[in-house]
């Protein structure tokens, strides 16, 4: 059990309670028609529901070995691993860059799409056809979450001009 770890989660707890306490006094709506407060609503649970989670985790003695394999981090004192980090922090903020940047152009659903594709592979996913599955049923949770229940205004681009002529 570390306490360090307690600690964070803890304190992400509070920070999600005071959050959905500041969240649960906008007006929610409806699911047909979500208000203001639906949205952060929606961020404080799962905020509360990870930080549970985390605490959970740290707390309880459920699959924990005693030996030093048992953390899923490489090795610290070794150099390589913090460069893939280095690495693949740099290129997830050239993507997000690039996502930025093709948004207008190429629309919402094209630039997500391929923002997943390419952060899936970033992140070690190695095999095309599930990250390209992946991508493809994240993506279009997105457009139906964001673009049709939610009617945010996200921009089209080309698909717009295909779809409506």
């Amino acid at each position: 059990m570390k306490v360090g770890s307690i600690v964070f989660a803890g304190l992400i707890l509070a920070v999600g309670l005071v959050y959905e306490g500041m969240a649960l006094n906008m007006p929610r709506g409806s699911l047909a028609q979500p208000g203001p407060g639906f949205f952060p609503m929606t961020i404080g649970i799962f905020l509360i529901a990870t930080a549970l989670g985390c605490l959970l985790q740290e707390i309880l003695p459920w699959r924990r070995s005693a030996g030093p394999s048992a953390s899923p981090l490489p090795n610290q004192d070794s150099a390589a691993p913090r460069d893939r980090n280095v690495n693949k922090t740099i290129q997830l903020l050239a993507l997000m860059i690039g996502y930025v940047i093709a948004l207008k152009t190429a629309g919402f659903l094209i630039s997500i799409f391929a923002f997943l594709v390419v952060a899936i592979r970033i992140f070690g996913y190695r095999c095309w056809l599930p990250a390209l599955a992946m991508a493809a049923v994240i993506a279009g949770i997105s457009y139906v979450s964001f673009i049709l229940w939610l009617k945010v205004p996200l921009p089209m681009g080309i698909l717009e001009e295909i779809l409506l002529g």
